[in-house]
């Protein structure tokens, strides 16, 4: 099959400009907090007949993405705003750089502020609303409760992040919407159950999956397997004033990895283990593919692997997709992590 894309620049049409000179189009499909990214090389030297180089990109343009095949159509990768623009030589070489969330301004400007008596919905509701976004946010993370917290000198983003990281959850800017979600869900991070994926050896160019048990919480059992659950628990406290002692939360069994910090409270601590807890089973092992390209994958979708050896993972989160078209064809590079359809309801424990 033949690859194609097209690229819109502030609504137009650009691609019959750009196609003779592409060298090489990258788009960064990332999960979680990290911004998705566009990266278009081109050949700068001046055209052999009329001497005219390619427009200049104005950075602040707004780039829409699709990718495909001539055989079987286009599909919307994305929009994109332009934040970077950079010329190499020899030979001229024009690289143009785009982010997925346009972060100039107030948004990562470092703000102080105290929040009283609110909910990490409501906080995300009004940081959207004064930087011209929609929120977006899980019910459940949205309904966690804030008594107190201080916004010093940090930026909204990374406040609302910060917040959201202590109960496994994320905010990202998506096309207009301000996402507030939980982590390791396999949905869209607008919360749209994405399709599943089934991958066997025949389809990859390459593959690698690798598992540590350093990366559990706890210590590894002795029998432990790829394929099997976690072989330990997280261990937190906090400071009980009634009772004028320290007390133990714990998520999962022993043996249990105990966490830095004592929390402030039973519910900051209830979420601290769990959230620890979600990530080291998360993160104990990793996939990583090349196949062919493919538009249809993207971050945070579930994958099922078939036909490879018994023992290992079966389950995967993709947590980046590097989509590349170049003069070689269309080709994908997938990173995963393993998926925890069980995971603990970290937003859930905050509340009880």
């Amino acid at each position: 099959m033949r690859p194609v894309f097209r690229l819109l620049a502030g609504g137009v049409d650009i691609t019959a400009n750009i196609q003779d000179r592409l060298l090489s189009l990258t788009y960064k499909d990332e999960a979680e907090t990290k911004s998705d990214s566009l990266s278009i090389k081109l050949d700068d030297r001046p055209d052999r007949e009329t001497g005219a180089h390619v427009a200049l990109p104005v950075v602040g343009t707004r780039l829409d993405l699709s990718l495909g095949y001539a055989e079987t159509g286009l599909v919307a990768m994305g929009a994109f705003t332009v934040d970077e623009i950079k010329h190499s030589g020899p030979t001229a070489v024009l690289e143009v750089g785009a982010k997925a969330a346009d972060m100039a301004g107030p948004f990562r400007s470092p703000t102080c502020k105290s929040w009283d008596g609110t909910t990490l919905g409501a906080i995300a509701q009004e940081i959207a609303e004064s930087h011209g976004y929609t929120a977006k946010t899980d019910p459940k993370l949205g309904a966690v409760r804030v008594e107190h917290e201080d916004q010093t000198n940090e930026s909204p983003m990374a406040f609302l992040n910060r917040l959201a990281a202590k109960h496994d959850g994320i905010a990202k800017p998506v096309n207009g919407f301000l996402v507030l979600a939980p982590k390791g869900t396999a949905k869209s991070v607008t919360g749209q159950s994405l399709p599943a994926l089934s991958l066997r050896p025949e389809r990859l160019s390459t593959w690698q999956i690798s598992y540590s048990a350093r990366k559990e919480a706890g210590e590894a059992a002795k029998t432990e397997t790829p394929a099997a659950g976690s072989g330990g628990g997280v261990r937190t406290a906090y400071w009980d004033k009634d009772a004028a002692r320290m007390v133990e939360v714990t998520e999962g069994g022993p043996p249990y990895q105990n966490t830095r910090f004592a929390c402030a409270d039973a519910k900051a601590a209830k979420a601290e283990a769990a959230t620890v807890k979600n990530g080291q089973d998360r993160q104990k092992a990793k996939l990583t593919i090349a196949c062919i390209g493919d538009p249809a994958f993207q971050a945070e979708q579930r994958l099922t692997l078939a036909g490879f050896r018994p023992g290992l993972p079966t389950d995967w989160r993709v947590t980046k997709v590097e989509h590349k078209l170049e003069k070689g064809g269309y080709s994908c590079a997938i990173e995963a992590e393993a998926f925890h359809e069980n995971q603990a309801d970290v937003a859930s424990k905050s509340r009880e």
